[in-house]
Order: structure tokens, then C-alpha cells, then sequence
């Protein structure tokens, strides 16, 4: 993908028009295989892994320290927290993306490629949707296993919870990229803003007893609206139409903030070209 041959215009989003979405399909399943392997070769079979057990398994240690007192809690917990590693990739992997390949320099070949930035960037991000799936399942089983933690699934509200709070965390990864551009530090955005989503997504404390001065900003955004339908669907086997009240807000989110996003991000892009940093490490 780095390799890509500059284009005749640099709206690659022009060029890329006339291309079939199955080869866009294509192209962001080929991305995600090129970073997988990059990923997996970089820390080798046994570290990468290990590093991808090792966090769920010490996250619920903690969580056992935290609650222990506390059933109801602890359970809530458990299965919260799992969607922290989503919220985390999803949210902050896209200005890490483009971080690194302004580092390697490639960055600008990438805007060049002939096609639209958002397929080559979603193969990225869907790799991270797939490494923080897997760690929030493996924390969910061990959490279970643990505390004897009963699971009651409803599985079509899961997959609907799943699929909204995707496309509400892809519209803010492309706000927080685009800052992440000009800024040409998506680390320090990532490192300021995340301990307070931490706070407002109720991944570790529901949301509901919170103060109001927390409260009010969390049902602003759509971080406790995915946390509260994730931990619904997981244990207490609710239904779509139970979740109503929590999942209705979640679809405002997923269909307003890409567009915003998308707007965010192509207005920044032409800044930063316009200034010519871009390629600036």
C-alpha cells in the first residue's frame, strides 16, 4: 500500500470513483493481511500473543482487587471493560496510523494513491477492530470463568451494538486523524484525551450512578451508549427493542459523526497540503 504510484490529481477520491466496491473490498482485506503480518513479524509469534493474553488477564486481576466487595459491580465490570480495548482501537488507531507512516515516510504516497483514502485507512482500522474483538472476548471468557460470572447473550443485540458503535468510534478516529495531521502528533491527543473517555464511557462504573456533572457531558457522546448496550446485550440477554432508549441515541451518533468526520478530515487534508506538511516528521 505504502508503494502506491502518485495519481494526476490529488483528489484521489475522483480518480478512485470509477473503481468497483468489490475492489475496494479487495483492497481493504489486503490491507488488513499486509498488517497483520507487519504487526505478528515486528513481535514475533510468542510476544504478540502473549502481549494480547496478558492484558485482559491482569485487567481482570484488577478488577477483582477493585470489586471485590461488590458483586454487582464486579460483574458489570468484567464485561464493560472489554470495551475499553474497542473503544481504544477504534478511536485513537487512525492518528496512529497516520503517525507512522509520516514517520516512515510514506504518508504522502498513501494520499496519492488512486483511490479514496478511506479504503486504505478502514483496512487499518478494520485490523484494529479485529485484535481489540479478540481481546475483548478473551477478557469477557476469562472474566466469566473467574468470578462465575453467568452470560446471558442476546446475540442479534450484540451484533447491532457492535455494528453502531463502530461507525460512531470510525466518525471520531477521522476528527481525531484529521487534528492528528496537522498536529503531526496523534500520541498526545491519544494520551490527553483517552483518561477522560475512560471516565465518561462507564467502562469501569456505570454511567447511570454517576454525578450529574459527569453524566450530562457522557450522554453527549456516544461512548456510554455502546458501554451500556454491550453489557445489556452480554448478560442480561436484552433484546433490540428492550435497548431502545440506549440504542436510538447510539444510531444519531453513527450516522451523524462519519459525516462529520469525512468533512472534518478532507477540510484538514487540504490545509495541511496547502502549507505543505504533510510529509513533515
Amino acid at each position: 500500500m505504502s508503494s502506491g504510484a502518485p495519481a494526476r490529481s490529488i483528489s484521489s477520491d475522483r480518480v478512485g470513483g470509477n473503481l468497483p466496491w468489490r475492489r475496494y473490498l479487495r483492497l481493504i482485506w489486503d490491507t488488513v493481511g499486509m498488517v497483520a503480518k507487519m504487526r505478528i513479524q515486528g513481535m514475533g509469534v510468542p510476544g504478540y500473543f502473549l502481549t494480547w493474553l496478558t492484558l485482559p488477564l491482569m485487567e481482570m486481576l484488577l478488577l477483582a482487587f477493585i470489586y471485590q466487595n461488590d458483586r454487582e459491580l464486579l460483574e458489570y465490570a468484567v464485561v464493560a471493560s472489554a470495551g475499553l480495548a474497542i473503544l481504544f482501537a477504534l478511536i485513537f488507531n487512525g492518528g496512529e496510523i497516520l503517525d507512522g507512516e509520516r514517520r516512515r515516510g510514506t504518508l504522502g504516497n498513501l494520499f496519492l494513491a488512486p483511490l479514496p483514502r478511506y479504503v486504505w485507512l478502514g483496512g487499518f482500522q478494520l485490523f484494529a477492530l479485529i485484535e481489540a474483538v479478540v481481546n475483548a472476548s478473551i477478557a469477557v471468557g476469562a472474566g466469566a470463568w473467574f468470578f462465575d460470572i453467568d452470560l446471558s447473550v442476546n446475540v442479534l443485540t450484540l451484533i447491532v451494538t457492535v455494528a453502531l458503535l463502530t461507525a460512531s468510534l470510525w466518525g471520531m478516529s477521522l476528527i481525531l486523524g484529521a487534528f492528528g495531521i496537522v498536529a503531526r502528533n496523534a500520541n498526545f491527543l491519544s494520551n490527553l484525551i483517552f483518561p477522560f473517555v475512560m471516565v465518561i464511557a462507564g467502562t469501569w462504573y456505570p454511567v447511570a450512578l454517576m454525578p450529574d456533572w459527569i453524566r450530562i457531558p457522557a450522554r453527549a457522546l456516544p461512548f456510554s451508549y455502546g458501554i451500556e448496550a454491550l453489557v445489556a446485550a452480554l448478560t442480561r440477554n436484552a433484546s433490540v427493542s428492550d435497548l431502545t432508549g440506549t440504542l436510538v441515541p447510539l444510531l444519531g451518533f453513527a450516522i451523524v459523526l462519519p459525516l462529520i468526520g469525512v468533512a472534518i478530515f478532507r477540510f484538514m487534508e487540504h490545509a495541511v497540503r496547502k502549507i505543505g506538511s504533510l510529509e513533515v516528521a
